[in-house]
């Protein structure tokens, strides 16, 4: 009834490798955040820099308005593969639990007694259910970053 060391082993290195796809998205938002802030630092010196001083607040905002909706469409779009990143590698590890979870029950129902049948088939149930919502959740995010980035997504965690 218990998991085998190879099965451990093989579902310790599929968690490790979903974990690893996670803070990978994380840290590239985090240069893309850093290049952001950095063109926008950068634009706001080559504006004073054209001005020769503080600009007229009537050319700032104009500006500033200007480019504000371009840097919160592309700050939005880190967030959204960010966070896209992450449901597909959950619900990759949660995969990879269940995977072992219906191991252990098909050997418990190997071994068990009659009488327990029933709860270990609604426990199946219950988790075939929850793994068919999350795989649907994690393949609208799939196909959302696809349609919103032009950038490829980040690759499926196993």
């Amino acid at each position: 009834m218990y998991l085998s060391a190879h099965e451990i082993a093989q579902g310790r290195q599929l968690s490790l490798n979903n974990f690893q796809t996670a803070s990978a998205a994380c840290v590239s938002a985090s240069e893309r955040l850093a290049e952001l802030c950095a063109r926008l630092g950068h634009r706001q010196l080559d504006m004073l820099r054209q001005s020769g001083g503080m600009p007229a607040a009537g050319a700032l905002l104009s500006d500033v308005q200007h480019q504000s909706a371009e840097w919160l469409g592309e700050l939005l779009g880190i967030i959204g593969d960010v966070q896209q990143t992450v449901i597909v590698a959950g619900a990759a590890q949660t995969q990879v639990v269940d995977r072992l979870l219906m191991t252990v029950l098909d050997r418990a129902r190997s071994t068990s007694p009659v009488e327990a049948l029933p709860l270990i088939a609604a426990w199946r149930h219950g988790i075939a259910s929850l793994e068919a919502g999350l795989s649907e959740w994690a393949e609208r995010a799939r196909h959302a970053a696809a349609r919103s980035s032009p950038a490829p997504a980040a690759d499926a965690p196993h």
